[in-house]
């Protein structure tokens, strides 16, 4: 891209907004607006904003990438100006080996030589949660999946290391995982079901990755490395890749479900999570939301083409 610099060491940092967007090209973003593009970034309000039409111009004019949580690394390739191009290492993919690329306003990033890390995390385990400062003032929302160093418990709150100092987070929004503590034990496909199930009716969002909006890859990514800790590819073609192969006959529930042109013998361009008894999981498409349908008779029973296994007995 013309007057991007490459960096000669890719430079490490931290998503420093509550959900950063990771966007095709700089020019991809003209006239997104500072609810996406500021810090921190309104995500709910900018998709409120958006009518489907807008929603659909994501896919259809390739804007957007994905998108990266709170207190995520990122790898800066180059610098633009305010922007910078970067690699988001925690989503596999053959784009860049250093992890899912594009590019993201500076504004919402962090540099500092200080790990983000601890010996255990309060992890959110609500669609959404707030994070507050210490004298209990929310800052902002952050998102499912949102992991910060665990610090310390107080009277219903979890204290929490973040990228300008600590913070808190409601105890019944998060699960805390790590040091001495450990998470309730439950089937792993089990697990997968029960997150997937707690964003129905969310609103479709193309490259969504995030409790305020997922793509049908990002849903199912999500939800897998939610329930196992397994980190598999972003995109639903990848993911087809790799994972356990299962016969459709043999097929769990927890059991990521793809879907293919032609009747299933061309391109794959979607992928659900089988819930059971012929029923589908899934981050539809623009203009629909997170549902659980039956599969014969639509689309999708002849569209089927493979399955994968994600999740360990």
């Amino acid at each position: 891209m013309k007057g991007a610099k490459n960096l000669p060491n890719p430079a490490y940092c931290y998503i420093n907004t509550s959900v950063a967007t990771v966007w095709t090209a700089i020019e991809a973003a003209e006239g997104a607006g500072q609810e996406v593009l500021g810090n921190p970034a309104a995500i709910k309000k900018w998709l409120q904003q958006l009518t489907d039409k807008k929603r659909l111009e994501l896919w259809s004019g390739n804007k957007i990438q994905t998108q990266a949580l709170y207190g995520q690394t990122a790898i800066i390739l180059s610098r633009n100006g305010d922007w910078a191009q970067v690699a988001i290492p925690d989503q596999l993919t053959a784009k860049n080996k250093l992890g899912y690329p594009g590019w993201v306003p500076f504004c919402q990033l962090k540099e500092t030589a200080e790990p983000f890390d601890g010996d255990a995390y309060a992890v959110v385990d609500t669609p959404v949660a707030g994070l507050y400062d210490e004298n209990q003032r929310r800052r902002f929302e952050i998102s499912f999946q949102t992991r910060l160093p665990f610090l310390d418990e107080i009277d219903g709150w979890i204290k929490v290391k973040t990228l300008s100092g600590t913070g808190l987070v409601k105890k019944d929004a998060v699960q805390v995982i790590g040091g001495k503590r450990q998470p309730v034990p439950q089937r792993q496909n089990e697990r997968i079901l029960k997150a997937g199930k707690m964003f129905l009716g969310l609103p479709y969002l193309w490259g969504g990755i995030s409790g305020f909006g997922y793509d049908c890859s990002g849903f199912a990514y999500t939800m897998v490395k939610a329930a196992t800790g397994t980190i598999i590819p972003r995109d639903a073609g990848e993911q087809a890749q790799h994972g356990k192969e299962i016969p459709l006959s043999d097929i769990e529930p927890g059991d990521l479900l793809f879907f293919a042109h032609k009747k299933g013998k061309g391109a794959i361009h979607h992928v659900g999570i089988y819930a059971g008894e012929g029923d589908l999981l899934h981050s539809p498409k623009t203009g629909r939301n997170v549902e659980v349908l039956k599969m014969d008779g639509t689309i999708y029973g002849e569209e089927l083409c493979c399955a994968r296994r994600y999740w360990k007995p």
